[in-house]
């Protein structure tokens, strides 16, 4: 198997990526909130270094560009979920958040080709989550090739690196590598604002400004297309592109008045019509024809009965 193809160049821009959705992948999330941070590659390498002990949490560089949305995921958030993140579908939907939908893909697209090239981006567990989960919500519209121009790496991959690097006598110990702990370890406190997609994009360049230089010539080394980030569920084009047909089919059915009752043998028939009778008869017509011999009848009765009546009543008989 051939290995993708790296980088042209050194990653001139790092976009810091955090998802929250609806759970976890066994259940087929939904994005409820999506946060970038575009941050250049010469802001980072100017990233003053943390100093005394315990180190203090850098400031972040002035000049970053952020994209940050809510989105309703048009399905329930577990429970869990819910609670970790604070959102909910009801108060997204209340507060008349809109889908994950074409508008927003073209979003991404203009605030990418903002930046400049190329662009990698950065996600604390990103292999196991945020990638699938972003490749999953393009191929459900269609556009699983949307933002193919960007490289990816995950950042537990790459701290991990680093700090084993840093700390050779110390490889090999268990250690936790979420997002979290390697915080606590570097700064000596817990991160501000978990769970919310801008608080952990902020945490996450704060983890990374601990040795910004290191990091990104691991970077440089490691990214991968975007493109091949697995998708995190089953998800087609031609899936998506058959459901957007049959709605768009449904009302040109009902503008041409067309009958779709079903029957049981599967077919659309026309209603029986009444049998046609000859030209210029009518219903009542054809109900009075059977008694027409008896009405001459009857006449003929009456004429014969008068005649006889006028012969008795005439003078001499």
């Amino acid at each position: 198997m051939s290995l993708p193809d790296p980088p042209p160049g050194p990653i001139q821009t790092l976009l810091f990526l955090d998802l929250e959705a609806t759970g976890l992948p066994g259940s087929q999330p939904k994005i409820t909130e999506l946060c970038l941070l575009a941050v250049p590659r010469c802001a980072l390498e100017s990233s003053p270094s943390p100093q005394g002990p315990p180190r203090t949490v850098p400031p972040p560089p002035r000049i970053v560009d952020k994209l940050s949305l809510c989105v309703a995921p048009g399905k329930a958030c577990s429970p869990a979920a819910s609670e970790i993140t604070g959102l909910s579908t009801a108060a997204l939907a209340a507060h008349g958040r809109q889908r994950f939908d074409a508008g927003l893909v073209r979003l991404l697209q203009a605030f990418l080709q903002r930046q400049p090239q190329p662009w990698c981006l950065v996600a604390h567990n990103g292999d196991r989550y945020d990638f699938p989960l972003l490749r999953a919500e393009l191929a459900t519209l269609g556009l699983a090739s949307a933002l193919d121009g960007a490289f990816c790496v995950d950042s537990i991959a790459a701290l991990k690196a680093l700090e084993q690097a840093d700390s050779p006598r110390e490889q090999g110990a268990r250690k936790s590598y979420s997002l979290g702990s390697i915080y606590t370890r570097l700064y000596g406190q817990a991160p501000p604002d978990s769970h919310v997609a801008e608080g952990d994009v902020l945490a996450l360049l704060s983890v990374c400004q601990w040795r910004p230089r290191a990091l990104l010539r691991w970077v440089d080394a490691h990214a991968k297309p975007f493109s091949t980030a697995r998708l995190m569920y089953g998800v087609t084009a031609s899936t998506a592109t058959n459901s957007r047909s049959s709605a768009a089919t449904a009302p040109s059915l009902l503008a041409r008045g067309t009958d779709t009752s079903p029957n049981p043998g599967g077919s659309r028939r026309p209603k029986a019509l009444p049998p046609v009778k000859g030209p210029g008869s009518s219903p009542r017509e054809g109900l009075l024809a059977p008694l027409a011999p008896l009405g001459l009848l009857a006449l003929l009765t009456v004429a014969i009965a008068t005649l006889y009546g006028l012969f008795l009543a005439a003078p001499g008989q």
